[in-house]
């Protein structure tokens, strides 16, 4: 509840997210969804963007120091004309966002009672809060105490998971899937709950595969890799680790095979819109070898930037993995996993203006850790030695 009052009150700060394009895009197809024809939802889109640049605009001066800063008319005509007039977005670009029909699907039943820009908010916010709820149940399903489950959420909400995760984007929701999938996760390879595990982490995959579907395409290769490797111990190796390789390798299998046959942009698609500039350039000849410089070029350049804080995340993850480790090994190796999706994300995309929202499952394993950092998994007690002899008997 005070993160979402303070997302509230925050609201009028929250205008222009980045990656703004994508915004737009969201924004055009939640106006689609809600039934405007295409040329209509084209216009109400851009009002609705120029509307906030507007006052993003008003708002920059002020907090500037611009005393008295008023509202320029000015800023939201030329804004809707240049908008409606040089929208310069290829239809291959497009295809990109028509293969992530969830999130904008989930804001047009919401536009009703807020309007489509508003809506595109609220559905991400409340995402955000069931992902602090998830956080809860995790811990508590490894053993975690009360305390550990509260700090854990307060974490979630506090770290960039929270403050990025209420972005007009798919970010916020693909985290909150993709701990419900770990739900499942731990369901099958710590509980060895079958049916309920496998239940949780196919309809996980299920949303999750409508709203970004190459973000649990990765998510269900680090799954596999991760039972795989739980499979490799003895305290590990039972009915329900089996069963989550099973369902990853499906998942895996049917995201990929869904997403053909649905016709969505594939990994090659996706790395020419990264090079081309949304494809308004000709493609790249070898997308791999140039994927693999522009990596050289991000990597070599990222960690000594003190904007972007790159050693932070990898000192917590380090402190928050050994943590886990030491509590239950078995769910350090599922958060890992998880988390190991954003830094997917970012080799598979390696746009510097972008890392932070990319790398944003990096975040989960700090949440999930750093409350275990001095807990043990308390040894489990020896039972108390039955006594058959009469009760009376054994009194005296």
């Amino acid at each position: 509840m005070v993160f979402a009052v303070f997302q509230a009150l925050g609201y009028h700060s929250n205008t222009l997210p980045p990656a703004n394009n994508d915004v737009y895009r969201y924004t055009v197809q939640a106006h689609s969804a809600t039934g405007a024809g295409p040329d209509e939802a084209v216009r109400r889109a851009a009002a609705d963007w120029c509307r906030s640049r507007a006052a993003n605009d008003t708002t920059a001066r002020r907090v500037e120091g611009s005393v008295g800063a008023q509202p320029d008319p000015r800023a939201y005509t030329g804004c809707l004309d240049w908008l409606i007039r040089h929208d310069g977005t290829t239809e291959r670009y497009k295809e990109i966002f028509y293969a992530r029909p969830g999130y904008p699907f989930l804001a047009s039943l919401v536009a009703p009672l807020t309007g489509v820009w508003a809506a595109l908010w609220v559905v991400s916010l409340a995402f955000t809060l069931a992902g602090g709820a998830l956080v809860i149940i995790l811990i508590r399903l490894v053993g975690g105490g009360v305390g550990a489950a509260w700090t854990g959420e307060i974490l979630f909400f506090a770290l960039p998971t929270g403050g990025l995760g209420v972005q007009r984007l798919t970010d916020g929701p693909a985290v909150t899937i993709t701990l419900a999938a770990l739900v499942g996760a731990v369901l099958l390879a710590c509980r060895r709950s079958l049916l309920p595990g496998i239940a949780t982490l196919c309809a996980a995959l299920a949303l999750g595969c409508f709203v970004r579907y190459s973000s649990f395409t990765f998510l269900c290769a680090a799954l596999l890799a991760a039972s795989i490797v739980c499979l490799g111990r003895c305290g590990s190796r039972h009915a329900g680790t089996v069963a989550l390789a099973a369902t990853s390798l499906a998942g895996f299998t049917g995201i990929t095979l869904g997403a053909r046959l649905m016709g969505w942009p594939e990994a090659a698609s996706t790395m020419q819109d990264t090079f081309t500039d949304h494809f308004k350039q000709p493609d790249v000849a070898d997308p791999v070898a140039h994927l693999a410089r522009l990596n050289a070029a991000l990597w070599s350049y990222l960690p000594w930037q003190s904007e972007t804080a790159a050693f932070l995340p990898v000192a917590l993850c380090g402190l928050s993995f050994a943590a886990l480790w030491r509590f239950d090994a078995t769910f350090a190796v599922l958060a890992t996993a998880a988390a190991l999706t954003g830094l997917l994300s970012v080799i598979a995309h390696p746009v510097y203006g972008q890392y932070a929202r990319l790398a944003l499952p990096v975040w989960l394993l700090p949440v999930l850790g750093l409350p275990f950092l001095t807990r043990r998994r308390r040894p489990a007690q020896e039972p108390a030695p039955h006594d058959d002899r009469d009760p009376a008997v054994a009194r005296s």
